[in-house]
C-alpha cells in the first residue's frame, strides 16, 4: 500500500471502527459530522472519498475533487453516484455490495412472515383491547409462491432463506439469463406476474426501474398478491400501489423505502399518501433499515477496505 501513504482518505458518513482498523497507516479524514458547507474545501486534497447515503455525487461535487481518483459507497447501491461521469474522470468506484445481503435478506422474510399472519395488525388490535382470533387467520409461507424480482446479492441470499420454509421461489432478472439453481427457478417477468403470491423487490435503481411497479405492471400481475420492496423507493409508484390497497388487487404491502425519505420536505401530496399507508394494517413500513444491522454495519467497512486494499496492490 506504498502507493497509497500520501493519498488522503475522506470519509463523510459514519463507518465502523474496522474500516480503521484494515487501513492502518493511511492518512484518513474521518468527518461524519461534516457540513455541505465545509464539504468543497475537504474535498480539494482528498483522492478517495468514502461515503454513505449523505451526498448526491454528481458532476458538481466530483469536479470539486481534483485529485479523486477512488469512490467507495458503504453500501451495495450506487445511485446516488454519477458512475459514467466518475468513469469518465477515470475514477475507480467501489461499494460494498456483499456486506447487507444477509441483514435485507432477512427483514424480507420478517415482513413477509408479518404480512401474511397479520402480527403488526394484531398488536395494535390487543392495544386497543380487542382479541381477533379469527378476523387474523393468516396464510402460511410453505404454501405459496414467492416471485423474486432481482436476483443480485440480495435476491440469491433470500432465494437460500426461502427454500427452508418450503415455498416455490422463482425469479426474473433482467440482466442475468441462467441463474437457475436448486434454490430458485428462473422466469420471464411475465411468468413470475402469473404465478407469484408474493412479489419482492431487489433491484438497482435506475431508468428502466424507476416506476417499475406502477398501473401497468399490478393489472399484469394475474391474482391478488402481497408486495414489498427493500430495494429503492422510487421502484413503486405510491400513488398506484394505495389505488390498488383500496381495490384489494394487493392484499398488502412491506416497505422499507420511500420515494422521499426526507420526511420534513414532503409535500402534501406525500404527506397524505404516507399518512394513508401508515395508517393502513395491510402495510408494514421501516425507515430504510432492511440493511442497517449492527452486523451489516462493521461487514460493509470490511468489504469496503478489503477491496481498496486489493486495488492499492494494483
Amino acid at each position: 500500500m506504498k502507493e497509497w501513504l500520501n493519498h488522503t482518505i475522506l470519509v463523510i458518513d459514519e463507518v465502523h471502527e474496522v474500516f480503521f482498523e484494515k487501513l492502518e497507516g493511511l492518512a484518513i479524514n474521518y468527518s461524519p459530522n461534516i457540513t455541505i458547507e465545509e464539504l468543497p474545501d475537504a474535498l480539494i486534497n482528498a483522492t478517495i472519498l468514502v461515503l454513505r447515503s449523505k451526498l448526491i455525487l454528481d458532476k458538481k461535487w466530483i469536479d470539486l475533487a481534483p485529485k479523486l481518483q477512488v469512490i467507495g459507497r458503504l453500501g451495495s447501491g450506487m445511485d446516488n453516484i454519477d458512475l459514467a461521469y466518475a468513469n469518465q474522470k477515470g475514477i475507480a468506484c467501489l461499494n460494498a455490495s456483499e456486506g447487507n445481503r444477509n441483514a435485507v435478506a432477512e427483514q424480507t422474510i420478517g415482513m413477509m412472515l408479518s404480512l401474511l399472519t397479520h402480527i403488526v395488525k394484531s398488536n395494535s388490535e390487543i392495544g386497543q383491547g380487542k382479541w381477533l382470533r379469527k378476523e387474523n387467520q393468516g396464510l402460511e409461507l410453505k404454501n405459496l409462491t414467492v416471485g423474486i424480482i432481482g436476483y443480485g446479492n440480495v435476491g440469491k441470499e433470500l432465494a437460500t432463506k426461502l427454500r427452508v420454509f418450503g415455498c416455490d421461489v422463482i425469479a426474473y432478472d433482467k440482466y442475468l439469463k441462467n441463474f437457475g439453481d436448486d434454490f430458485v427457478v428462473e422466469v420471464t417477468l411475465e411468468e413470475l406476474q402469473q404465478k407469484s403470491d408474493v412479489i419482492t423487490l431487489h433491484v438497482p435503481l435506475n431508468e428502466s426501474s424507476k416506476n417499475m411497479v406502477n398501473q401497468e405492471f399490478i393489472n399484469s400481475v394475474s391474482k391478488p398478491f402481497y408486495l414489498l420492496n427493500l430495494s429503492r423507493g422510487q421502484v413503486v409508484n405510491i400513488p398506484d400501489l394505495i389505488t390498488h390497497l383500496k381495490g384489494g388487487k394487493v392484499l398488502g404491502a412491506g416497505l422499507d423505502v420511500l420515494p422521499n425519505e426526507n420526511l420534513s420536505s414532503h409535500t402534501e401530496k406525500e404527506r397524505t399518501e404516507l399518512e394513508f399507508l401508515n395508517q393502513n394494517d395491510k402495510v408494514i413500513l421501516t425507515p430504510h433499515t432492511g440493511g442497517l444491522t449492527k452486523d451489516s454495519f462493521k461487514l460493509l467497512a470490511e468489504i469496503l477496505a478489503n477491496k481498496m486494499s486489493a486495488i492499492s496492490k494494483g
